[in-house]
């Protein structure tokens, strides 16, 4: 294999990977049902997980069509009790009573503002798990049960159903021979993408069957692998990143929830750069030595990211003109193609 393609997380800045997809897809002339040329490797966590699987299987219409009406699906809602803390126009007094109310109900019972269900749905409406494989795909899911990373994964209907052995030695190599690395099948293929997509406190923590059969605590991939580039380059010689934050400036916040978001978006943005870093780095040693290990290749990075910042909010699902407007920007990021990773230089 010879190329990775990296996708990172961002909530709704998704839009904008999915812009780059399509184009992509678009210049190189490739149809529905095509592997994405050159890549033979797609990684995703959390809204990059979602995109991963319409590269997986080939779906460049579909992935337009489904972030063009996504709106409409209002994926991020809140549970009708908290609905005025997520309502910016809702009255002071109204949303000091709910912060109040979900304050106490965090301490005892409650574990997230917003319902599952309205993106589990979007899921079941856009994504089939009967679509063919064409391109194999991991993602990332933060087991909170054993507090560690775990990755999914799905191959084309031609591999057999377990990773080749020198890819799963070279797994062992990049992560860990401790790290779980397991197929998901159709049984628990949308709950396994919910899972990568579970934001502390705005989604319920999912459940799902853990290698030993009990059931385990899943949440959002991004806190352990926000870019699986560790991933990508067990088997990659180029690994391409899109990432969907430009270079970070000044922010400001409002109140509880902005700090919130902003503790999870800093702690994201770190560790991107450690991952790529990291990467580099390893490639350096490598290629001072022999050029390869003999367990992993030397490995090319690029990137591609907007020049300046996308929307304001990553939950801004609602808002399809902010939506459209950010795919348009990734189609247009997309003609510039990627740029190669310089650690002197590159930051979030």
């Amino acid at each position: 294999m010879t190329a990775a393609l990296v996708l990172s997380g961002g909530g709704a800045r998704g839009a904008f990977q999915a812009g780059i997809i399509c184009a992509l897809a678009a210049r190189g002339s490739i149809a529905d049902g095509e592997s994405l040329h050159p890549y033979g490797l797609v990684c995703g966590s959390s809204i990059g997980a979602l995109n991963a699987w319409f590269v997986s299987t080939g779906q460049y219409t579909a992935l337009r069509r489904a972030w063009g009406s996504i709106a409409s699906a209002h994926i991020v809602s809140p549970k009708r009790k908290y609905a005025a803390i997520m309502e910016p126009k809702a009255f002071a007094g109204d949303r000091l009573y709910e912060y109040m109310h979900f304050a106490l109900a965090i301490s005892r019972h409650e574990q997230a503002l917003g319902q599952s269900a309205p993106i589990l749905a979007w899921m079941q409406a856009h994504m089939d798990p009967r679509a063919p494989v064409v391109t194999p795909m991991v993602w990332a899911a933060t087991n909170m049960t054993t507090q560690s990373g775990e990755y999914f994964y799905r191959l084309p209907g031609a591999l057999s159903g377990k990773i080749p052995a020198d890819i799963a030695h070279a797994l062992e190599v990049t992560l860990g021979a401790k790290t779980v690395v397991r197929p998901a099948g159709d049984d628990i293929l949308h709950r396994a993408l919910l899972a990568s997509t579970a934001i502390p406190i705005v989604f319920d923590p999912v459940v799902l069957p853990m290698v030993d059969g009990t059931d385990g605590v899943y949440v959002d991939g991004s806190i352990v692998s926000n870019a699986a580039v560790s991933i990508a380059r067990t088997v990659a010689d180029d690994v391409d990143v899109v990432l969907v934050d430009a270079q970070s400036g000044r922010k400001d916040y409002q109140n509880a929830l902005a700090v919130a978001f902003g503790t999870y978006q800093t702690m994201q943005r770190d560790i991107v750069e450690t991952a790529m870093r990291d990467t580099y780095f390893q490639t350096l040693r490598e290629n001072a030595a022999t050029g390869a290990t003999g367990d992993l290749p030397a490995v090319r990075i690029r990137y591609m990211r907007p020049e300046t910042p996308l929307a304001p909010d990553i939950d801004a699902f609602d808002e399809q003109s902010v939506i459209d407007a950010m795919f348009a920007r990734g189609e247009q990021a997309a003609q510039s193609g990627f740029s190669p990773y310089v650690w002197e230089t590159f930051h979030l």
